[in-house]
């Protein structure tokens, strides 16, 4: 009996980065064809990972937390990591659709006193009369890394791990 054939995706080699500017063009388009992700916290060294919705105002991330886990998490240790993958892959079952985000990053809560709070609000299409009835904050996520995972840039002979690192870091 013969081993299965690993696909050639899989074997190709290249360490061929993008440019900056097409990485993060390349980054932006995947965070605007998605809305959830997945943040992972972490108090007393027992991780926490919250599927959630997001909006984004560049390549900041902005979520609505209810009162919970999370929200004392990033109140004690505001470093966090968030997910977002493409779905398809699931369905297609094909190595060329397999594409996401991880990032790295510092969370903030943004309470009604804070000034981007209505800013925020309007960012996920709520009007002001929402807030009297809700308890929670919004979580502001700025990355310091990104990295892009995606298969089908090997095809072009590009590495399929792209890392963005913020200016200045």
């Amino acid at each position: 009996m013969s081993e299965p054939k690993i696909p050639e995706i899989l074997t190709k080699k290249s360490q061929r980065e993008l440019q900056p500017e097409e990485l993060e063009a390349r980054i932006l388009k995947v965070l605007a064809s998605r809305s959830l992700c997945v943040l992972s916290t972490c108090r007393d060294n027992v991780p926490r990972a919250t599927p959630i919705l997001f909006q984004t105002r560049g390549l900041t991330l902005y979520m609505a937390g209810e009162p919970g886990v999370k929200l004392g998490n990033i109140k004690l240790n505001p470093r966090v990591s968030v997910g977002i993958f493409d779905p398809k892959s699931e369905s297609t079952h094909s190595w060329l659709d397999v594409e996401g985000l991880q990032i790295s990053g510092h969370a903030r809560l943004i309470g009604q006193d804070d000034p981007l709070f209505f800013e925020t609000l309007k960012l996920f299409g709520h009007p002001k009369e929402w807030v009297t009835h809700w308890a929670g904050m919004f979580i502001e996520v700025v990355p310091d890394r990104i990295e892009l995972l995606c298969m089908a840039l090997k095809q072009d002979d590009y590495a399929a791990r792209q890392v963005w690192i913020k200016p200045d870091s």
